[in-house]
């Protein structure tokens, strides 16, 4: 019943995603390289010995994916990630990409490929949408040291293969929020939309208030590990900063929700831990972004995908300079 109730979920995960829209005014496509999608279940490892800013390629598969591909950085060190490559990929047109980032249970030191094995995400995103290229890191941490391999992994999936630069998704859940939440207050630009789960958002507040990246904070009221309270500010600071670059609140709503379920949201499906039982893949997505606006309200998936296009557009004009208090008051972001 359990793995049920999480692909179904999900499931709602990934469309709210996808739902979001664009902030992206990159248009460069990105150049594929050739063989990057296998048919076959193959065990055997590639020969060639690594070099700074190769990837060596994993060794197994689980469920499509390729496990433990290693990304040899000469200023992160390797980076360990699984990845999904559908196999009608190509190259000669642009696919989604999905980085999904997990809990402490699913980090490399767990176990290769434990992240996968406990969590649904980066499968039910296959069965959402075909053309999506699919990265499950398994990082050390969940600071500084993660971010920046993350970053560096995106970076890099960007440049290897043909994404469409308006629909590169991110979510993170618990400690993975946490590390995604950093990559946001680095280079949000880098994505089209982030979801957080579970979590706290740890980044710089003020740069993914400059970028507008929509963000959606999805919380139980009583996560038995945060609490909603660390979500509750983080969108009270943005909601502030939003509007002290003159943002209506409709506009505010299109790029910013707080979406804390109360204990009945759990109960009613027969979930005793709302953190772990019931954050880890995360069932507490509406069916719908809507648009980056109101979740309250049931849109149909194109055409919200429609609306946020446009709405998210308009929000790109350049903010104003933030006011000393919001810079005060957001700036730094607590450890806890």
């Amino acid at each position: 019943m359990k793995k049920a109730l999480f692909a179904a979920i999900v499931s709602i995960t990934i469309a709210s995603l996808a739902a979001c829209g664009t902030t992206s005014t990159n248009d460069s496509k990105q150049t594929a390289t050739s063989g990057s999608s296998s048919t076959q279940e193959s065990t055997q490892s590639q020969q060639s010995s690594p070099s700074d800013g190769q990837v060596s390629e994993g060794t197994r598969k689980y469920r499509g994916f390729t496990l433990d591909n290693v990304l040899h950085s000469p200023t992160q060190g390797d980076i360990h990630f699984n990845l999904y490559v559908p196999d009608s990929y190509d190259g000669s047109k642009p696919y989604a990409l999905f980085v999904t980032l997990p809990g402490y249970q699913g980090l490399h030191f767990q176990g290769v490929g434990v992240n996968l094995e406990t969590e649904e995400f980066g499968f039910t995103a296959q069965q959402y949408n075909k053309n999506m290229i699919i990265a499950a890191p398994q990082l050390d941490d969940w600071n500084d040291t993660s971010t920046r391999q993350t970053i560096e992994l995106t970076e890099h999936l960007l440049n290897t293969y043909n994404i469409d630069a308006n629909k590169v998704y991110s979510e993170g859940y618990s400690g993975g929020g946490e590390t995604m939440s950093r990559v946001m207050g680095m280079r949000p630009e880098l994505f089209t939309a982030y979801l957080q789960c579970a979590s706290q958002f740890d980044g710089d507040i003020n740069v993914l208030a400059e970028t507008r990246t929509p963000i959606r904070l999805v919380v139980g009221a009583h996560d038995e590990y945060y609490g909603d309270r660390p979500s509750r500010e983080t969108y009270d600071c943005l909601h502030a900063l939003y509007s002290n670059q003159g943002l209506s609140d409709a506009q505010i709503d299109r790029i910013l929700i707080l979406d804390v379920k109360p204990d009945s949201y759990f109960s009613s499906q027969d979930i005793s831990n709302q953190h772990g039982q019931g954050g880890i893949s995360s069932p507490m997505i509406p069916t719908s972004w809507a648009g980056c606006s109101d979740s309250s309200r049931s849109v149909p998936f194109h055409a919200a995908e429609r609306s946020i296009v446009t709405e998210c557009r308009i929000c790109q004009a350049p903010p104003s300079m933030l006011s000393a208090m919001d810079s005060d008051r957001c700036g730094t972001r607590r450890n806890t």
